[in-house]
């Protein structure tokens, strides 16, 4: 599980993750599909509110998949 399903797990969905990071749901789509990469103030913002359980490094890192498409 990537670092960005685990955050969608944690808040229970795509749309909830949205609401808790106020950005709309296609944004936590694309982080999921990696076709755009989670900007680090989001990522600091989603460590906050998951009480480090997922934290920024992990989920502004750049995955293979993502990597290979740049």
């Amino acid at each position: 599980m990537t670092p960005i399903e685990r955050l969608v797990d944690f808040f229970g969905g795509q749309t909830k993750t949205a609401l808790a990071l106020d950005v709309s749901q296609a944004a936590v789509s694309y982080w999921v599909a990696g076709i755009h990469p989670m900007g680090a103030e989001k990522a600091f913002k989603a460590e906050e509110l998951t009480g480090g359980k997922v934290t920024a490094r992990e989920l502004c890192m750049r995955t293979k998949r993502s990597q290979s498409a740049a």
